[in-house]
């Protein structure tokens, strides 16, 4: 199934050339497919002028993406004369590039000044990174909740121990989040989280000792269309993260 998000800002305003007023210009920056992190060179944005007379100018401010993105400008002449230009941005899609901001400019013969349309890059990207840490509650139990960075956000946690069968009347889980509800020697050891959004899964760990502060070891991540694998401290073979 395509993911398909659409994004469209119209601008309008007034031409004019002496005291003659002509059509409203019209500005439009479109995605039509989200671009996903590791997947082949797509186009991340579209900037369209329609219609103008004579054609607009129109190009790109990219700020920090300026040495990764290639720019294609096509320009239509309809039979009246006018003409619709088109700028498509075109990379790779990278996580580095969610959320960075560049700006479509256009300039015309007609206009005492450019005009500067803002528009957010969008990348969505399977968790890369998946941490466990202690989470404060007002109970009796122990509490660890895992997170993620992923776009979008996770929308599922498994937990899994390479010694113990979770839940059990010892540990329970609740989403994100992992309870302790008894705090025995019996319990230490390694327990993984995984979180998973639409594009894949990473894993999370932490080793749990009695009296002891606990810490994130281990972060791992997989997309199913593409190779890609992150992993840092501590490898540990998947068979035994599942019981």
């Amino acid at each position: 199934m395509v993911s398909r998000h659409f994004i469209t800002i119209t601008v309008s305003f007034l031409l004019s050339s002496g005291t003659e007023a002509t059509s409203p210009v019209n500005v439009s920056v479109n995605v039509d497919a989200v671009p996903v992190a590791g997947r082949p060179e797509v186009i991340l944005a579209t900037c369209t002028t329609y219609r103008t007379k004579p054609a607009a100018e129109v190009s790109w401010n990219l700020g920090t993406l300026s040495d990764s993105v290639k720019v294609s400008t096509n320009t239509v002449k309809h039979l009246d004369r006018t003409f619709t230009v088109t700028s498509s941005l075109i990379a790779t899609p990278t996580v580095q590039m969610n959320q960075q901001l560049v700006q479509c400019v256009i300039r015309h013969s007609s206009m005492k000044e450019q005009l500067e349309v803002d528009h957010k890059i969008i990348v969505h990207y399977p968790p890369k990174l998946v941490f466990v840490k202690a989470f404060k509650n007002h109970c009796n139990a122990e509490v660890y909740q895992c997170e993620a960075d992923a776009n979008p956000a996770a929308t599922h946690f498994s937990w899994h121990s390479t010694h113990q069968t979770i839940p059990n009347d010892a540990i329970k889980t609740q989403g994100n989040k992992l309870y302790f509800l008894k705090l025995t020697s019996d319990l230490d050891g390694l327990y993984t989280c995984e979180a998973s959004n639409e594009y894949g899964t990473g894993i999370g760990s932490l080793y749990w000792k009695k009296g002891e502060k606990t810490e994130d070891d281990h972060s791992e991540f997989f997309m199913p269309d593409v190779i890609s694998y992150f992993l840092s401290f501590i490898k540990v073979p998947l068979g035994k993260l599942r019981n």
